[in-house]
């Protein structure tokens, strides 16, 4: 059967490789190069006119990139396409053929590129050329190699684009092939091919492949061995056609045969009865029937339970985790215990592989049902336990383990099989009945693996008692907490290295049990076995974990606890500074500052002095030249510890040695070492937070340090980084560079002054960084550089400048901000930076803050309306557009009309002489927002209410019943007791300044509300007016014939009566005043 030439043309375009592009072969001109240069012009520009492109330069340029960027062991473009023509064009098959089957291996391999650039440019015509040469069947040799190639096609899945038409006549060619082959080595080949010619049917949407299914039946139906064979062999590959199987009892049929022949003698029969019996239950789902799982998985079971030789029972094993991993239950529903307990005795099999065991373990991870784990017996549950514990000891002793600096070795000679043993180790940890689990456990640890001779069993107990310790706190272990103590004691003796490891893991965990190590003093029996092994013991990596588990055991127990083993712990950590592996030396480190931030005044009496003075050699010692980062972690911690533990202070002789070796070591260090840097950084920041140290004379030569730390994640972008730990890091760093230029800007506000302008650009780009952390610093920075330009420069307009570029910044930070902490902290850091520069605060701010409200709440509206006219298009409705005051009535217009208040709130107490310019759309908003019981602009609101009247003079006047009908709503909200002391304090300030405009029943409830005790500041205010009213015997206040003095007496009493008095000294005078006045009753002042 030959090509067509139509099938051809229909492939490959007449063999054309689509990528060559149809140009001359002579040279094409430079049009790139002739294209004449032009002046820079603004892009903007609305009469700018286009250059008229060059397609033909673009293609040029277009396939050199293509031919950049093909595989230079494969051949392309016009040479390929030679070849094509020699071997596919034409319909003869005896060229492709020879080609095929040619011997010399110079040749062969010339031809064999030739084939595999075909398989990539030219798929179509050359897989439908091999399956014609397969249904001729030729040699076994050249059917090899021609299926060979087919299948390396096949096998590229969607890379390699066979068209529809293709696939439909590759279908009959290559069941033909199958029909005819006899050669049983051929038929595994042959039928993958079919399988993936069968995935690209099926992904394609195309019909189902009906003849093969019906040569399957056949062959299992019939009577040859050989047939039944090759349809049993099919039936794993072919898909699934529910009309055909339902159709007069076909699956029933072959249901019934292939349940038989799983119980066939022929061994390979059997096998392939198994696998088709696998492929058979994925189906019965298909087919909506349960039958043949109910009744032949118990048979695949009990196959699997024949063992045989450890090929085909892994064989098998791997076909039934085939099931197993796709499912959605309703396959194996109610097979569950079944299916565990068959792994289970796999996995006891004696002598077996640790992939058979690992394997079977697999099955159980992929279909687990905790309820099975959940009713073991005692019994049961040690069965499985012993399987558990015997694949956990399969670990191998790797050299690379004891490299105590490599960074992964947790994964070092732990196999599947442990990691599988782990697995179900856990599950008995997590769903077993822990009455059952954990003296079952414990027994069994302490007869069969705790003391015996294998070190693999030993470590492999060590590591199940720091797992039941880990997940049974406050559990049934209490009970057993002695008999646990006791074997843990017991194998610190031992000799193997990762015994002692797994053995510091587990007291890591037990040392969550504070009460029951003290009970016993079980803390210091351990304790005394972990010192000498920091001193003694030759393996670092053991070392290392004496150090972490000490650390464990103090920070639980307290160090005032294990006084007998202070100064020895102390002696050995300062001992281990000097050990050749950095690991040990930075735990060491570590370890120290811990006891020191735990326990300070223990450390203080009894271990200060000795561990600076170690840290002081390792420092100062100018002999001695530590690594970078031991170096740097020294300094750190012998810094903290004078400022936390210590006398809080340095001699001026140590200050000068703390900054020479922070300066002189960081110039040393390479860009990439973060964690140096960072514990550089920790020490300067203590240095600077250190109220005697002046830093002035410093400040030079921490500048360019400062920024570049701070700088990197301008110059590198954390995002960008890969590993976690290094982007953690860089965070860090330029967190501490953030916070120590922050300190600068106002301890040494001079000396920082020439710097200012470059570190209030780095901040104000920092603020729109990804990370959290990096935002909150650089925020909380800002309004220190104003307090070092307000005593750094007397030129007004440079003030003006940067306080101008400061807050826009904090106004954009508010508009951006969606973490709700930081927002509510640049709120107050924007109330500062006002109030800090409003000596040269101009008009020009106040404007720009007007503006980027306006643009904000102007882009939200119309947002919402686009989003209004978007659902309306996209539903076909036709609804009105909303409205301005619809939209502001959502939560998003809410955080702007607040955002908005809250600003001029801080601005125009400040500058009252701007209110009038802004006070219309001031107050009306303020009013909207309290109308509409706006939750996040109501503080905000009531207390703009308050500012206008207390500076928006007669324009006011117009608003003020507005304004006293909606602060007596807020009033009644007695729940919130800020809003409330806030609203009552406003209208005093309405009485205040518009007497005219308020009555006496809304003085009256004024009164009620008095006095004030939540909010201090409208505390004091409140008062301070009731006091001023007072003494100006207002008629109002004291009513018609006094009716209101026995209140305003009442009123006064508890002010008087309070703890804090909240009133100004004046004020509190003019009270007591008042009382002895009014028949001088006793008050108990400051009660």
């Amino acid at each position: 059967m030959g090509l067509s030439t139509s099938s051809a043309s229909t492939q490959e375009s007449s063999l054309q490789n689509p990528s060559e592009p149809e140009i001359n072969s002579s040279p094409p001109r430079n049009y790139l190069a002739e294209t004449p240069e032009s002046s820079l012009r603004n892009p903007f520009e609305p009469d700018i006119n286009l250059p008229q492109r060059n397609y033909l330069a673009e293609r040029v340029l277009k396939r050199r990139l293509i031919e950049e960027s093909q595989d230079e062991s494969l051949i392309h473009g016009f040479e390929l396409q030679e070849h094509a023509a020699k071997f596919l064009e034409s319909n003869d098959l005896l060229s492709l053929q020879e080609a095929i089957d040619e011997s010399d291996e110079t040749k062969k391999e010339s031809i064999s590129k030739i084939f595999t650039s075909f398989e990539l440019h030219y798929p179509n015509a050359f897989s439908l050329k091999l399956v014609n040469i397969l249904q001729l069947h030729p040699p076994l040799l050249t059917r090899v190699d021609s299926l060979g190639y087919l299948l390396q096609i096949l096998q590229r899945g969607e890379k390699s684009p066979l068209n529809s038409s293709i696939l439909i006549e590759l279908k009959n060619p290559l069941l033909h092939s199958f029909k005819v082959e006899s050669e049983e080595d051929m038929f595994p080949w042959l039928c993958e091919a079919i399988g993936l010619l069968v995935d690209r049917l099926h992904q394609s949407a195309l019909r189902g492949w009906e003849e093969l299914l019906q040569y399957v039946y056949d062959c299992i139906s019939g009577d040859s061995k050989l047939n039944n064979k090759k349809g049993l062999m099919l039936l794993t590959v072919s898909t699934v056609n529910r009309e055909f199987w339902l159709n007069q009892g076909n699956f029933d049929l072959v249901f019934s045969i292939v349940s038989e022949l799983v119980f066939s003698m022929d061994q390979e029969l059997k096998a392939l009865a198994y696998n088709s019996s696998i492929s058979l239950i994925s189906s019965s789902k298909d087919i909506q029937t349960t039958k043949l799982s109910d009744s032949v998985f118990p048979i695949l079971l009990n196959t699997i339970d024949q063992h045989g030789e450890e090929v085909v029972l892994m064989n098998r094993i791997h076909s039934l985790l085939d099931l197993v991993t796709p499912g959605d239950g309703t396959i194996l529903r109610g097979k569950h215990g079944d299916v565990f307990w068959c792994m289970i005795r796999v996995a006891e099999i004696e002598d077996a592989s640790e992939e058979l065991g690992s394997v079977a373990v697999n099955v159980i991870k992929e279909l687990y049902e905790a309820s099975v784990i959940k009713n073991l017996s005692h019994e049961e549950l040690k069965r499985v336990l012993v399987v558990a514990m015997n694949m956990m000891s399969r670990v191998v002793d790797d050299p690379l383990w004891y490299d105590v600096d490599y960074r992964h070795f947790i994964n070092v000679g732990m196999t599947d099989a442990f990691y599988r043993g782990s697995f179900l180790f856990n599950s008995l940890a997590l769903d077993g009945d822990e009455g059952v689990f954990i003296p079952t456990a414990i027994e069994t640890i302490t007869i069969k693996y705790a003391s015996d001779i294998d070190w693999r069993l030993r470590h492999a107990a060590m590591l199940a008692i720091g797992r039941i310790a880990e997940k049974n706190i406050k559990g049934d272990l209490i009970q057993y907490f002695d008999q646990v103590a006791r074997l843990v004691l017991k194998s610190l003796d031992d000799l193997d290295p990762r015994v002692l490891w797994a053995t510091m893991k587990a007291i890591e965990f037990l040392s969550e049990y504070k009460e029951l190590l003290m009970h016993d003093q079980y803390h210091k029996k351990l304790l005394a076995k972990l010192v000498p092994i920091i001193r003694c013991n030759s393996c670092a990596r053991v070392q290392l974990y004496a150090v972490i588990a000490i650390h464990s055991l103090v920070k639980s127990c307290g160090l005032d606890k294990i006084s007998p083993f202070g100064e020895s712990i102390i002696a050995s950590l300062l001992a281990l500074l000097k050990h050749e592996k950095q690991k040990l030396q930075v735990e060491a480190i570590d370890t120290l500052k811990s006891f020191a931030v735990l326990m300070p005044e223990t450390f203080r009496q009894n271990h200060y002095d000795t561990t600076l003075e170690g840290l002081k050699v390792i420092v100062f010692d100018m002999y001695n030249l530590p690594r970078f980062l031991l170096f740097a972690q020294c300094l750190e911690c012998m810094v903290y510890l004078v400022r936390e533990v210590g006398p809080d202070s340095f001699e001026e002789q140590e200050v000068v040695q703390v900054m020479e070796s922070v300066i002189s070591l960081e110039e040393k260090l390479s860009n990439t070492e973060y964690l140096a840097k960072c514990f550089i950084l920790k020490a300067l920041d203590q240095i600077c937070r250190c109220p005697r140290v002046s830093i002035d004379k410093y400040l030079d030569k921490l500048m360019p340090m400062l920024l570049g730390s701070a700088q990197l994640h301008l110059a590198l972008t954390v995002d960008k980084l890969k590993d976690d730990y290094e982007k953690s890091l860089v965070e860090t760093m330029i967190v501490w560079a953030c916070n120590i230029l922050s300190y600068c800007a106002v301890r040494s506000s001079i000396n920082f002054f020439p710097s200012i302008g470059k570190v209030t650009a780095l901040f104000t780009r920092l603020v729109g960084c990804s990370s959290f952390q990096i935002r909150k610093a650089s925020v909380l920075g800002l309004p220190n550089l104003l307090l070092s330009l307000k005593v750094g420069d007397k030129n007004i307009d440079t003030k003006s400048g940067l306080t101008f570029f400061i807050v826009k910044s904090l106004i954009e930070v508010l508009k951006k901000e969606t973490d709700r902490v930081l927002y509510a902290i640049v709120w107050s850091l924007l109330a500062k930076c006002i109030q800090t520069s409003s000596s040269y605060f101009n008009d020009k701010l106040i404007k720009v803050i007007a503006d980027e409200i306006e643009d904000t709440i102007r882009m939200i509206i119309e947002i919402e309306i686009t989003k209004a006219q978007e659902l309306e298009t996209s539903e076909g409705r036709c609804e009105p557009l909303p409205t301005e005051d619809r939209i502001q009535a959502d939560d998003n217009s809410d955080r702007v009309v607040a955002f908005a208040i809250s600003i001029f709130n801080v601005i125009l107490p400040l500058f009252p002489d701007k209110l009038p310019l802004y006070h219309d759309r001031y107050s009306l908003a303020s009013c909207f927002a309290l109308r509409r019981d706006y939750p996040c602009s109501e503080l905000h609101a009531t207390r703009a209410i308050g500012i206008c009247a207390m500076y928006g003079g007669d324009q006011f006047k117009a608003l003020a019943s507005e304004g006293i009908l909606r602060l007596y709503n807020v009033m009644g909200k007695i729940r919130h007791c800020i809003l409330c002391d806030t609203a009552v304090a406003a209208l005093g300030k309405i009485f205040e300044f518009h007497h005219d405009s308020i009555g006496p029943k809304a003085v009256q409830k004024w009164l009620n509300f008095l006095p004030l005790k939540h909010d201090f500041n409208e505390a004091r205010y409140a008062h301070g007016l009731l006091s001023k009213l007072i003494q100006r015997s207002d008629e109002y206040l004291f009513g018609s014939n006094n009716e209101n003095l026995a209140k305003i007496i009442s009123i006064v009493k508890e002010i008087l009566s309070g703890p804090d008095r909240l009133g100004s000294e004046e004020a509190i005078n003019q009270m007591i005043d008042f009382i002895d006045q009014h028949g001088g009753v006793e008050v108990e002042i400051g009660g």
